[in-house]
């Protein structure tokens, strides 16, 4: 659904989607409920396991440029689970907590904000074009994309809610810390459930196809 609104140059609003997430389709492919893509949009992935990715002739410069942002989405989810992780073992304080991981995530959200809008306006139509049947996968990626946000704006809420306690009881700080880091778990799980299989549609598609044929070139 998401995907013809973008093709027909019409976002979707923060309202539809919030309809559309009420539909017990759309709650069982969401990141909360779902493991994995159905497997009627893993038909190309099954001809192009992940183990082949690598040394296929088809795998362009686009599509690694692509796949690199993934893993440094993924490099900085391992670094920010290891500072929340000093939190709850008491390693770290909370003020220092704060000034570690708020700019690191900073960095992270905002690359995410604008590698999503370069699939929902660019790469996402493309695809969904040299594929149809597949168009099915780019609603539910687009549909993580506004759960991944949704994550990370509850997130920010516990984050404040953490600063504004610093200087308060000890109790209160750590109750805090440790909500962050309960809706920090929330967001990483999605973002890297998202990541996988968002290459496992993606990929396979270029590869069948070519950059050159796909025009990404």
């Amino acid at each position: 659904m998401l995907i013809y609104l973008q093709l027909r140059n019409c976002p979707i609003t923060k309202i539809e989607w919030w309809l559309l997430m009420q539909s017990t389709e759309a709650n069982r492919f969401s990141l909360n409920y779902r493991n994995g893509l159905p497997q009627d949009l893993l038909q190309l992935c099954a001809k192009y396991p992940r183990e082949t990715w690598d040394k296929h002739p088809n795998l362009g410069e686009r599509v690694q440029f692509w796949l690199s942002r993934h893993d440094m989405f993924r490099e900085m989810i391992v670094m920010l689970e290891d500072c929340c992780q000093k939190l709850s073992n008491n390693l770290i304080d909370a003020e220092e907590f704060s000034q570690w991981f708020i700019p690191r995530l900073s960095f992270l959200l905002n690359h995410l904000d604008l590698h999503h809008k370069v699939e929902e306006l660019h790469l996402f139509p493309i695809f969904a074009a040299a594929e149809t049947k597949l168009i099915d996968g780019f609603s539910i990626l687009e549909t993580d994309h506004q759960s991944i946000h949704l994550f990370a704006d509850n997130l920010k809420t516990e984050l404040q809610a953490l600063f504004e306690l610093k200087n308060k009881p000890r109790d209160e700080v750590k109750r805090a810390g440790e909500n962050s880091t309960m809706k920090f778990a929330t967001l990483s799980k999605g973002l890297v459930s998202h990541l996988n299989d968002e290459e496992d549609l993606i990929v396979p598609i270029v590869l069948y196809h070519s950059e050159e044929s796909l025009g990404l070139i």
